[in-house]
C-alpha cells in the first residue's frame, strides 16, 4: 500500500514543486517519502550535526578540538586529572609543536605520530622536579608499590589515587618518594605532582598540582595565549586553526533530466568563526556513472562561504553526489551533499 503511496506522492510533490504552488505541501510529502523509503530520497546534507568535536569550558571560557578533545575525554575524569583548559592552541617556539594548556597538564600535537599517539602529555613532573628534603624511604609496607627502575615507591593514599586514576599511562614512573616542599608532602611523576592535603576535614585528601598553570609562567609563554579566542584579536581570529567544519547545501533537492543547479559551501574553524581564503574543489557523481572534477577559482569570503553552478542533460533518474574537499594551510576536510534526479 505504501509503496503507491509513494509513486503517487512522488510525482505530485515533484509538479507542485515545478508550478511553484503549494510549496510546503511539496516538502512535506518529502519528508514523509524519506521516511517511507528508508531514506533512498537523498537531500542536500552536509556535515551530521549530532556529531560534534569541540567543547567549550565556560569555567575558562576556552575550547578543547579534536584530537585534544579526545586525549582529554579518554579518562573517566579529566577535570581531575587534566582540569580546564587555560590557553588556546599555539605553535611553541622549541620544537614548534601545536600545544594546549590545561591547568594541570600540556598537550602536545605529534602530526607524524600514528592516530593513536598524535597526541602526548608533556612530562610536565620531570620538567619541573627539584629535589627537597625527602622522608625516609618505607621498608617492606604492605601498602606500597616499588618502582625498581627508577628505585621509587607509591604509598597509601598516593597508590589508591594513582591506580585508580590511570597509572603509570597517566601519570607516568614516579621520580621522587614522598617529600616535602614548602609544608606540603609531596611526590612527583614523570607528568604529575601529587599533593597530600591532610587538614582537610573531609573529601579526597590527595590533589593534582596545577603544573600546566605554573610552567606556563615559568617558561615565559605569551600571556595573550590565556586570552579567549573570542577575544584574542580585532577580527575575532583564533591564533591557530585546528580543524574545520565544512557544510554544504543544494539550492534545488531535486531537479528535473536537465537543468543547473548550486552548490553552497559555508567553511567555519574550530570555535565557529567563518574562515576565509579556503580552497575548494568538488566531484560531482551524476545517475549515468559520468563524474565531473571542479576547482573552484575563487576561495571562501569573509563569511566563509562560496559557491558553484554546475549545468548537465539527459540524467537519468538518481542521486547525484557533489564530494566537497576543503583545503586551508595545510589542513584538509570534505564533506557531501547530493539531490535527486526525477
Amino acid at each position: 500500500m505504501w509503496q503507491f503511496f509513494l509513486v503517487i506522492s512522488s510525482k505530485f510533490a515533484y509538479n507542485m514543486y515545478m508550478r511553484k504552488r503549494g510549496y510546503w505541501i511539496a516538502i512535506l510529502l518529502l519528508i514523509l517519502l524519506v521516511n517511507l523509503s528508508g531514506g533512498i530520497l537523498t537531500f542536500a546534507q552536509g556535515e551530521d550535526p549530532s556529531r560534534d568535536d569541540s567543547r567549550y569550558f565556560p569555567e575558562t571560557r576556552h575550547w578543547v578540538d579534536g584530537d585534544f578533545l579526545k586525549m582529554y575525554e579518554s579518562v573517566p575524569n579529566p577535570e581531575l586529572v587534566y582540569g580546564n583548559p587555560i590557553s588556546v592552541p599555539f605553535r611553541e617556539s622549541t620544537r614548534g609543536r601545536i600545544v594546549q594548556y590545561f591547568e594541570r597538564a600540556r598537550f602536545e600535537y605529534v602530526p607524524d605520530n600514528p592516530p593513536e599517539l598524535r597526541v602526548q602529555i608533556t612530562e610536565l613532573g620531570r620538567l619541573m622536579y627539584t629535589s627537597r628534603q625527602s622522608l625516609p624511604k618505607l621498608e617492606k609496607a604492605p601498602a606500597c608499590r616499588n618502582f625498581p627502575e627508577m628505585k621509587t615507591q607509591v604509598c597509601y593514599s598516593f597508590l589508591d589515587f594513582f591506580e585508580t586514576n590511570g597509572g603509570v599511562a597517566q601519570f607516568g614512573y614516579p621520580i621522587s618518594n614522598f617529600e616535602v616542599h614548602n609544608d606540603l608532602i609531596v611526590q612527583y611523576f614523570q607528568r604529575a605532582r601529587f599533593e597530600w592535603h591532610g587538614e582537610l576535614p573531609d573529601g579526597p585528601r590527595v590533589q593534582l598540582t596545577n603544573l600546566g598553570e605554573k610552567y606556563f609562567h615559568l617558561i615565559k609563554e605569551n600571556p595573550k595565549y590565556l586570552i579567549p579566542p573570542a577575544y584574542s584579536n580585532g577580527n575575532d581570529r583564533p591564533q591557530l586553526v585546528l580543524t574545520m567544519k565544512v557544510r554544504a547545501f543544494t539550492e534545488k533537492p531535486f531537479t528535473p533530466p536537465t537543468d543547473i543547479q548550486t552548490i553552497y559551501i559555508t567553511v567555519q574553524d574550530q570555535y565557529r568563526i567563518p574562515l576565509a581564503g579556503a580552497n575548494l574543489n568538488l566531484l560531482v557523481k551524476f545517475p549515468d556513472g559520468s563524474e565531473e572534477l571542479a576547482e573552484l577559482p575563487v576561495p571562501t569570503d569573509k563569511n566563509g562561504f562560496a559557491r558553484h553552478t554546475i549545468d548537465f542533460e539527459n540524467q537519468p533518474p538518481g542521486v547525484v553526489e557533489i564530494h566537497i574537499n576543503v583545503e586551508y594551510e595545510g589542513l584538509q576536510s570534505q564533506t557531501i551533499t547530493s539531490f535527486r534526479v526525477w
